[in-house]
């Protein structure tokens, strides 16, 4: 019997360690039952705050809340915008009609996306603002005050106050007190300017068909210009025969001014060495002589007309190319005015 009884004790031992030992299987179950319970609690208290949302439907305007617990969880306004609140428009929800911010808020506290249900029934044609009027809306609501009227400068006494007095010019139609005539001799000048500009403008037109001549204002008065090739053959001071019309055309503009006539001979740097003209000092001279002696030939006064040989000590453009150089070499008249 020793060994059946020994046999009966090595099977009872197992099979009470196993009865000690819960199973994986226990678990699963008890975690299932767990989150099976929070989504129920989770429904529950969605459905008590849409049955506390919608216990307001159906109400009469008589049994409606006051304007001040129109919005329960608003932060508390002063006492002059709430009694603004008042003329502020809020929507209403109709009987039959849900209201969409409960909705909305039953919809988030069940953990379900927030999105428009389209069995709730809406007009399409009316805007409905969930969110309470904040005080910005409700100053921009009100009047702006109307606008001051412009104070005016002048005073009825026809005075400026300070310190505008310093910036305003008033225009009256009454001379000024202190006036002064204009003196004689300031109107005569004044009058001999405006012939004179009428004159030069006259003379404007006759100038321009001058072909090889240069007009332009100086300080002393009037400057023709004109290059040597409208005049002189090359190296020579001999008038060729267009530049004695040159010179008779010149004459008439002359005339009609007073004053000293100054020719001005001018060469290039080129240095010339020939008989006649050893040196350009010798050139620029005698063309400056030649064209004195036309001029006074044509009737200029021999008392306004003197002649000064510059050689190449004023030129006009740079000697290192032949467009410069044909510049440089010409004859200036300067007509000074009186």
């Amino acid at each position: 019997m020793s060994p059946l009884h020994a046999s009966s004790g090595d099977h009872r031992g197992p099979m009470r360690h196993e009865s000690l030992m819960p199973t994986h299987h226990d678990q699963e179950q008890a975690s299932t039952w767990m989150i099976g319970y929070l989504d129920i609690m989770t429904l529950l208290v969605a459905l008590m705050v849409l049955i506390f949302t919608l216990s307001s439907f159906g109400r009469s305007d008589s049994e409606a809340a006051p304007p001040t617990a129109r919005v329960p969880f608003a932060v508390p306004l002063p006492s002059e915008m709430a009694q603004m609140l008042p003329a502020v428009a809020e929507p209403r929800p109709t009987p039959g009609q849900l209201n969409r911010a409960a909705v909305s808020a039953a919809l988030g506290v069940a953990g379900l996306p927030r999105r428009s249900d389209p069995l709730v029934p809406s007009a399409p044609s009316e805007a409905v603002a969930f969110v309470a009027p904040t005080p910005l809306a409700l100053l921009e609501r009100r009047t702006p005050p109307p606008l001051a009227l412009p104070r005016p400068l002048v005073t009825s006494n026809g005075e400026i106050p300070m310190p505008m007095a310093d910036f305003v010019l008033v225009l009256t139609d009454r001379p000024p007190a202190a006036v002064r005539e204009l003196d004689a001799e300031a109107v005569a000048s004044s009058a001999a300017l405006s012939q004179a500009l009428s004159e030069r403008l006259e003379e404007a037109p006759y100038l321009a068909d001058l072909e090889g001549v240069e007009v332009s204002r100086v300080a002393e008065g009037i400057k023709l210009r004109v290059e040597d090739r409208w005049l002189f053959p090359t190296a020579t001071a001999d008038l060729t025969e267009d530049g004695e019309s040159l010179i008779q055309r010149l004459v008439e503009v002359i005339q009609r001014h007073e004053g000293e006539v100054a020719v001005e001979g001018h060469t290039d740097d080129r240095p010339i060495q020939t008989n006649e003209f050893p040196s350009n000092w010798v050139l620029s001279s005698a063309r400056a002589i030649a064209v004195v002696h036309a001029l006074e030939r044509s009737g200029v006064d021999s008392q306004r007309l003197r002649a000064v040989g510059l050689a190449d000590t004023r030129p006009l453009a740079s000697n290192d190319t032949g467009e410069g150089r044909a510049q440089n070499r010409r004859v200036e008249v300067i007509i000074h005015a009186r």
